[in-house]
């Protein structure tokens, strides 16, 4: 089971490295649709968040707070104070509804322009769509 742990680690690794070479980006959704996630930026928060830098990290996101806690409630499931907020579908669905209406505030107020809202044209959608106007330009003025 180990040996099979690591084959897919190594994988994810794989795929995600290729998928950033070849889009920009790390984040599957961006590299996609080229839109940001709801955790865009959560990477470039928790790091400037580590480093003191609360300001920075509120601006990269602003629920960057919220996951270190997040972790903890997940690491430690089997003990009383987290028990019941780990297996509350509540609590979870609560998370999830904070980032996504973060998200759309966020998207509102930022897109496309503003880093980490900014749209990705090296996306795989944007590509193809350029790639599909080119063909038919090809096509309807050759």
């Amino acid at each position: 089971m180990r040996k099979r742990n690591l084959i897919a680690l190594a994988g994810a690794v794989a795929a995600v490295i290729v998928i950033a070479e070849f889009c920009g980006s790390v984040c599957f959704f961006k590299s996609v649709y080229g839109l940001p996630c709801p955790g865009c930026g959560l990477t470039r928060a928790l790091l400037a968040l580590a480093g003191g830098e609360i300001a920075s990290a509120l601006r990269l996101h602003p629920l960057a707070p919220l996951v270190p806690f997040l972790g903890l409630v997940a690491l430690f499931r089997n003990t009383v104070p987290f028990q019941a907020l780990y297996h509350s579908a509540s609590f979870w669905a609560a998370c999830a509804a904070c980032f996504i209406a973060v998200w759309a505030v966020r998207m509102i107020l930022y897109f496309p322009d503003i880093p980490p809202m900014e749209y990705s044209c090296s996306s795989l959608v944007y590509r193809a769509f350029v790639l599909i106007c080119n063909i038919t330009r090809g096509v309807l003025h050759g």
